[in-house]
């Protein structure tokens, strides 16, 4: 047991670690702004960070609790072991099936929420803010997934295999590094290269976890297929709506009666596709 414990509190430790490296690439990344774009990614990342950490962080700490006292049964017998595995692949599942269903929302309305909510929350409107915070609507679905994600790894990551997770991790940091260089230096995207860095960075990481987390679950007959937490048909709708409505000459809804009314149908229509 007190192997266990050590285990986990040094992958809690390493976890942390990057965190806090990725953070100071973050804020390396942000000075490069000027001070117009720097406060309103400032603003924008503490809004988006919010919710992060209302909603997301809570079910990730949780799960992880839950798979670590699951899957961390090494004085179990293997029938034990396996139904406990069973039972983590059944969780997890469950909360990517709604994370998917969350992000088709986020990524349909959210766009055309973010007028209203800025009115609403700072009673005033900004162009470059607007854009940016609708931008954080397609990062904070992928942070979610690579939330979860690295929360099951963390939980059944072996001793043995840390050091190569660890490595891994520190790759991702270098990489991020590298592409928000290119996307702040070379394209000049300015505070939105830095949203667009963060989406690819957290899209490779949960890749890698998505295939690490397969090959834990095969070891113990108890395979991850991409339809045990894939949306439904109707869900999906809702998604080729939204896109084709950006596709063909796009606005948001605005912020005005009209706006709101119009945001509250299009979200009335995605609830009715979902149920």
């Amino acid at each position: 047991m007190c192997h266990l414990y050590m285990a986990s509190k040094s992958r809690m430790a390493s976890g942390k670690w990057l965190q806090r490296q990725r953070r100071t690439i973050t804020r390396s990344g942000s000075c490069q702004f000027n001070p117009e774009d720097q406060g309103i990614y400032s603003l924008a990342s503490n809004y988006g960070g919010l919710v992060a950490r209302m909603v997301f962080q809570p079910i990730e700490e949780s799960s992880r609790n839950l798979w670590s006292k699951q899957l961390n049964t090494a004085e179990q017998d293997e029938k034990k072991h396996k139904a406990k595995v069973q039972a983590a692949k059944s969780h997890l599942t469950d909360v990517l099936r709604a994370y998917a269903i969350l992000a088709i929302i986020a990524l349909s309305i959210g766009p055309d929420i973010v007028p209203v909510g800025l009115k609403l929350l700072i009673g005033w409107k900004s162009e470059k803010l607007q854009d940016l915070l609708s931008a954080y609507c397609c990062y904070i679905p992928f942070l979610a997934f690579n939330g979860i994600t690295e929360a099951f790894v963390s939980a059944a990551v072996s001793p043995s295999e840390m050091r190569r997770q660890a490595g891994w991790m520190t790759v991702f940091s270098v990489c991020f590094g590298i592409t928000s260089f290119l996307l702040l230096s070379i394209a000049k995207l300015g505070a939105f290269g830095l949203v667009w860095a963060n989406i690819i960075n957290m899209s490779v990481r949960t890749i890698w976890s998505l295939s690490y987390i397969r090959d834990y679950l095969r070891r113990n007959e108890a395979d991850l297929h991409t339809g045990d937490f894939s949306p439904n048909m109707q869900t999906l709708a809702i998604l080729a709506l939204a896109a084709g409505r950006r596709m063909i000459d796009y606005r948001p809804l605005g912020d005005g009666l009209y706006g709101i009314l119009a945001t509250l149908a299009f979200a009335a229509l995605s609830a009715l596709l979902i149920a």
